[in-house]
């Protein structure tokens, strides 16, 4: 039986502490200097792409805020996120057959398909662990249960 550490590396005050919004942030500040898609024969992808890039640490964020008052909405931001994930995964995959010779690009573009494939397994277990902690948080509503219980 394999038995694996878990250890938080910080404490989280703020959505901006989660690794996973981190990495995100990041993968989409990739996303948005990539210079082969400012020309204007891939400006379509290039929007596409970047919008899909920059709503993913958003619905994090938002999801952090929402999961204090309401576990359902945070979860589904959540699955939001995972859900644009795998556009961005697809959007990616698609480049990356554009530029099936151009070697350098092809090589950015596996980067940024691994790290979003990372980021998707990430999101899957923050929206797990939030739906264990908060599975007893009061939802402001005086007939659930009291999680101090």
């Amino acid at each position: 039986m394999e038995f694996r550490n878990f250890r938080v590396k910080s404490p989280v005050k703020s959505f901006r502490d989660l690794e996973v919004y981190q990495k995100t942030i990041q993968l989409s500040d990739e996303i948005t200097n990539l210079p082969f898609l400012n020309k204007e024969s891939f400006a379509k992808d290039n929007e596409e792409i970047k919008s899909l890039s920059e709503k993913i640490p958003k619905l994090i964020a938002e999801a952090y805020g929402d999961k204090f008052d309401s576990k359902e909405i945070a979860h589904k931001k959540l699955t939001e996120a995972v859900t644009l994930i795998t556009n961005a995964v697809t959007k990616i995959d698609l480049l990356r057959q554009r530029f099936a010779e151009e070697k350098s690009n092809k090589e950015i573009l596996d980067s940024l398909l691994t790290g979003y494939q990372i980021q998707k397994i990430k999101v899957l277990n923050l929206r797990k662990a939030w739906d264990r902690v908060f599975t007893n948080y009061p939802q402001n509503d005086p007939g659930k249960a009291d999680w101090r219980k």
